[in-house]
């Protein structure tokens, strides 16, 4: 015989009629799907018959989107006093946090070409934010590591930076917060499992 499950009333309160309704109102919606942009929309439409997963579609389309936007929102706001583009602040955070690197390793790390890392270490290190020298053992190696105004400048920023990403997040819970994050790491090894390590040439 099949048990069924019953919910008991809170007091004060019935499960159904006009208490039970307006209790049922009064309660926030949880994980409520936010609506999608019109280019998702219009995508759809466009590969219609196609054969085409919309749902990777979206996945990634939108980690695209939302990554163009977060750089353009935080160069208006936090990095727009401290006269830095994104990938500008990336290259001090990675500093920060490894202390010092060789210039092919702080490309990957910071995520961008070898010839755009090196017009950003120009205006850092003419600003006096970090500093170069060639490594002793291998010449045609440089290593880069910040400066005592470089680690000042980040060292104050990023708190401001971090209070930004928060509000960013803001509408969403810790478990959906954990769980776009535990996602977007998989993508990330996933892609490396496809194209190999970071920084290998294939």
């Amino acid at each position: 015989m099949t048990k069924t499950r019953r919910i008991a009333a809170k007091p004060g309160t019935s499960s159904g009629g006009r208490d039970g309704t307006a209790a049922a109102k009064d309660k926030k919606p949880r994980g409520r799907r936010s609506q999608k942009p019109l280019a998702e929309l219009l995508g759809e439409r466009r590969v219609a018959g196609l054969g085409i997963n919309l749902d990777s579609m979206a996945l990634v389309s939108n980690i695209h989107r939302a990554s163009g936007f977060i750089r353009q929102h935080f160069e208006r706001s936090v990095l727009k006093e401290p006269d830095l583009h994104w990938s500008a602040f990336v290259v001090l955070w990675c500093l920060w946090i490894f202390g010092e690197l060789e210039t092919r390793r702080l490309a990957i790390e910071a995520g961008v070409a070898k010839s755009t890392l090196s017009s950003i270490l120009n205006m850092l290190e003419g600003r006096k934010l970090l500093r170069r020298r060639t490594n002793e053992l291998e010449r045609r190696l440089v290593i880069v590591n910040l400066t005592a105004a470089g680690t000042e400048l980040i060292s104050k920023l990023f708190p401001k930076f971090n209070a930004e990403e928060t509000r960013i997040v803001a509408k969403l819970t810790a478990r959906q917060m954990e769980s776009a994050t535990d996602a977007i790491r998989m993508i990330l090894a996933t892609i490396g499992e496809m194209d190999g390590p970071v920084g290998e040439d294939g």
